[in-house]
């Protein structure tokens, strides 16, 4: 079985993986000792991503919050405020050819080790080859996986899943949710002579003022509410969901109940996706949220030298979004040049 060695290997080609890989670039790293590994091409995810989704930061001259790398929007698609998932991942593209990144494309780790003999990481390949590194930053993305943990029987699962959404026909469709997703759910079924019901956990509440793509798209699920195609049915936080007879039952934590004539819309959350590497992390769950243990450097406590980016390695006070990429990079890039050195 061949094997390559390299000093960092990132997998995922992402606005994570590419912010640690410009950052490592800036601080020194020679680019023949960088590797970049992503299942399809660069950005891939969000190729993949259901039809028009759109950013909900903004680019604008002002105030850039999608760009990565020290690499403006604007010079891929200037003057769009919210770019969809086609432009945003011409950007990521343009991003790692600006900065000569060396990314392999089309590849899929099925595994991580530590060999503690050589004290590096062993990444397998779904090829049966292996590449071997110091460092390991795994960027692999967090909007794939769909949160099935709440006890249900037969729901549709959101967002990763969303095709079915076209062939949706009934008159009464109800979503459980009070993210952005659940939102964006809502806002494609909704329609003259169908109801949907939105059930949320706590106070549908719309921040202000309404400065980004979320709150809008919160309040035009009011609207339409407003309009009777929409119900909100409030501070429900379900606990179970379950089909008697022909009907299905929503069971809250307090015991409410409710139920739907057709299978439920879950769009509470994902897991982050740490299949390859889950032996070297330790995680923990808070409010339904799966999280890892990181330190500062965004380092697994569990296991030196691998580091998490983007949404997935995100800490209690990061809001999750591209505009904490970039603040991904630095530490991370920081932390191993200082130990390659």
């Amino acid at each position: 079985m061949s094997s390559e060695a390299l000093s960092v290997v990132i997998v995922g080609a992402g606005p994570g993986g590419l912010a640690v890989a410009g950052a490592l670039l800036e601080v020194g790293l020679n680019r023949q000792d960088l590797l970049v590994l992503d299942k399809g091409e660069v950005g891939q995810a969000w190729l993949d991503y259901p039809s028009d989704t759109r950013l909900l930061s903004e680019s604008k001259q002002s105030k850039d919050d999608n760009q990565i790398a020290d690499v403006s929007t604007s010079e891929v698609f200037p003057n769009i405020p919210h770019p969809n998932h086609i432009m945003y991942q011409k950007y990521l593209d343009y991003v790692a050819q600006k900065l000569d990144i060396p990314v392999r494309r089309n590849t899929t780790v099925e595994k991580v080790v530590f060999d503690h003999d050589h004290k590096e990481f062993v990444l397998r390949l779904r090829d049966e080859t292996n590449l071997r590194a110091r460092f390991v930053v795994w960027a692999g993305g967090m909007y794939a996986t769909p949160n099935e943990d709440m006890n249900m029987e037969g729901c549709f699962i959101h967002y990763a899943k969303m095709p079915y959404l076209e062939d949706v026909e009934a008159d009464e469709v109800t979503v459980v949710g009070s993210s952005n997703g659940a939102s964006g759910v809502v806002m494609m079924l909704a329609k003259p002579g169908r109801v949907v019901r939105l059930v949320v956990s706590r106070e549908y509440t719309i921040p202000e003022p309404i400065d980004c793509l979320w709150k809008e798209n919160m309040q035009f699920v009011k609207e339409l509410e407003n309009q009777g195609l929409v119900t909100i049915v409030e501070h429900f936080r379900v606990k179970r969901i379950y089909k008697d007879g022909d009907k299905y039952f929503l069971e809250s934590e307090d015991g409410q109940k409710l139920t739907a004539a057709d299978r439920p819309i879950i769009c509470t959350g994902f897991h982050p996706n740490i299949e390859p590497i889950k032996d070297l992390v330790t995680e923990f769950c808070e409010d339904r949220e799966t999280r890892i243990e990181m330190d500062e450097a965004h380092q697994s406590k569990k296991q030196a030298g691998l580091y998490l980016a983007g949404v997935i390695g995100r800490l209690e006070n990061d809001n999750g979004f591209i505009v904490s990429f970039r603040e991904f990079g630095k530490p991370i890039a920081q932390n191993i040049i200082s130990q390659l050195r």
